[in-house]
């Protein structure tokens, strides 16, 4: 047996290991795309193998309310407005700058075949453009139709045209994002998590999105079908956390699939719900983009176009996220980290029984309220109306932002299945 004070030391050690003051991280500016070919696989050895996924935007849910000081960090979405215009012409301009083109960048850390970081000296002009994501301006209006992008040459030429874009939005009125609205960006959008919250309170998001109804995507939404059903995490994000088999339990915790859900996941076929007749002249699938059409208007497609994202408001109902919040925080108390939307703090050991610093992502995939806002009409409708009039549209936007999509012909924006995805809960910066 120990001798009486090693036993002591030991546990004055956890007891003091368990008070580690917690830290989050912000995630660091970078692209979730390879922008030197958006249509194949990078490897290692930098040639291409066939694409694997194409998951036109990125998208979350807003479970909590921004701040009203446009200055104050908040933990949360932060990008270079304009950047997605210029995306896949500017680093072949820098390599033609500063390498003569004879090689392009080095890709370091490599974190996928689907990533870049904005970590080296090239970069350090594009830092200065980062803003916070915002709703649009009651009196916002597209600037005038014009050809600036296909005239820009040169890296420079591009840097300028993106720092003017930014300036037009420092411009707008500042309206904080809501709870309950719902974000879009561009994949080639320049984009990160804040690296403070130095508010009072949590800040909190659902990360939900999309990929396209295309053979590109079957592999994944495979996979996915049979790990919803037993509450196992995608590929895309490992096996370390199990909370959910921990303490749901897929015979009474399993959302049943709605008909639109089935399509979502593929278990049935999208054309059981396009199907017309005498008796139904519309389909359940024009039904539901007719009944939510409301949501994403014009204007939120021109702000898109102009600034690679976009905040449709109110999509989400406050008491849902609620909801889903009362449920992150009570399964990660079951889980021995005890947060709440209160903004009380938990020790760095605690929260890593549900997930890590960085970006303060929470690894839950398959709480009741994730299930049930996967499945969601509107929040289907406003991506398929934003694909329709992006990566699916065969006419050119006001400023001829490229959308230039060699699967489009293949792809029917009323067929998305699902990305399943985790949270993110940001506590406030002690």
């Amino acid at each position: 047996m120990p001798p009486k004070n090693k036993k002591n030391t030991t546990a004055s050690s956890s007891s003091e290991s368990d008070e580690i003051t917690m830290t989050q991280t912000g995630t660091g500016l970078h692209l979730d795309c390879w922008p030197y070919n958006l249509w194949g696989k990078l490897k290692t050895d930098f040639t291409y193998g066939p694409l694997d996924r194409f998951r036109p935007f990125q998208s979350m849910v807003c479970l909590t309310d921004g701040c009203v000081n446009r200055h104050k960090k908040e933990g949360g979405l932060e990008v270079i407005p304009g950047f997605a215009s210029v995306c896949e012409k500017y680093f072949p301009a820098v390599d033609l700058k500063l390498r003569s083109a004879s090689e392009m960048r080095a890709k370091s850390p490599w974190v996928s075949s689907y990533h870049l970081r904005f970590n080296k000296e090239e970069d350090k002009p594009l830092y200065e453009l980062v803003r916070k994501v915002q709703r649009i301006p009651q009196n916002w209006n597209p600037p005038p139709a014009n050809n600036t992008l296909d005239q820009l040459n040169s890296a420079d030429e591009m840097v300028e045209y993106v720092r003017n874009i930014v300036k037009e939005h420092d411009r707008l009125e500042y309206i904080p994002i809501k709870k309950g609205d719902y974000i879009f960006f561009d994949n080639r959008t320049a984009h990160r998590n804040s690296d403070a919250n130095d508010m009072n309170r949590p800040r909190s998001v659902f990360y939900h999105a999309y990929s396209c109804a295309h053979k590109v995507n079957y592999q994944t939404i495979k996979q996915l079908q049979e790990k919803r059903k037993r509450f196992e995490h995608p590929d895309d994000f490992g096996t370390k956390f199990r909370m959910e088999q921990q303490f749901l339990k897929p015979e009474k915790d399993l959302v049943p699939l709605t008909p639109l859900g089935e399509c979502l996941y593929n278990e049935q076929p999208y054309q059981n719900l396009l199907t017309v007749d005498d008796e139904h002249p519309v389909s359940v699938i024009d039904q539901i983009l007719q009944e939510n059409d409301h949501f994403l208007t014009q204007r939120h497609i021109d702000f898109f176009h102009r600034f690679g994202y976009v905040v449709v408001e109110n999509i989400v109902t406050d008491a849902d996220c609620d909801q889903l919040l009362v449920e992150l925080c009570h399964y990660s108390t079951l889980a021995g980290c005890p947060i709440s939307v209160n903004g009380k703090s938990v020790s760095q050991n605690q929260f890593a029984k549900i997930g890590g610093n960085f970006g303060a992502m929470v690894e839950f995939y398959y709480l009741p309220m994730q299930q049930q806002l996967r499945m969601s009409p509107a929040l289907y409708t406003a991506t398929v109306k934003l694909l329709t009039n992006t990566w699916c549209s065969t006419t050119p936007n006001a400023w001829n932002v490229p959308y230039e999509c060699p699967l489009a012909p293949h792809i029917d924006p009323r067929k998305l299945w699902l990305y399943v995805d985790r949270m993110n809960f940001r506590l406030p910066d002690q």
